[in-house]
């Protein structure tokens, strides 16, 4: 855990924070006063051998003052990126009473809160309003089937990777 002051100066407004590019890094503080942060996409789906090692460059750019604090814990998975890159919520039309968020392209850190409000009010009988307009999304699939998506979605997300560095 962060000292309360470090706290204060690394995120003063205690917000969940995540750039812009394809390849996104987010981050925030947790109850516990320790830092989460991610961003390790790859889109082979493995992980890197030492998840530590490789975010520690990319946390120490953002936040230098950190350099020496020890990363206690570090995780890797799988994440959902739909072909819009937006966050699929609904119903499942064949059994109207499941609900489903998913697809968070890596904004799940920020996006879950909204999900879970929007998947509470829809539950509760409040489907006018952010929940329709949510599920009203078109999400369609990735080209190339399930042969030649992932090599397809490889290829694009590296292509919008070096696009970020011009």
């Amino acid at each position: 855990p962060l000292p309360e002051a470090l706290c204060r100066e690394l995120l003063p407004l205690n917000s969940a924070v995540c750039d812009q590019r394809v390849a996104l890094d987010y981050f925030r503080l947790s109850a516990d006063h320790r830092l989460l942060f991610g961003g390790a996409c790859h889109d082979s789906g493995r992980d890197p051998r030492d998840i530590a090692a490789y975010m520690q460059p990319k946390m120490l750019k953002v936040f230098p003052q950190l350099r020496g604090v020890a990363i206690d814990y570090q995780w890797g998975g799988m994440i959902g990126i739909g072909a819009n890159r937006l966050p699929q919520i609904g119903r499942l039309p064949e059994h109207p009473n499941v609900y489903y968020a998913q697809a968070y392209a890596g904004h799940g850190l920020n996006a879950t809160h909204l999900a879970a409000r929007l998947l509470g009010e829809a539950s509760s009988g409040q489907l006018e309003g952010r929940f329709e307009l949510f599920a009203r999304v078109p999400h369609p699939t990735f080209p190339g089937g399930r042969l030649l998506r992932s090599p397809l979605l490889a290829l694009g997300m590296l292509w919008y990777r070096l696009r970020d560095l011009l």
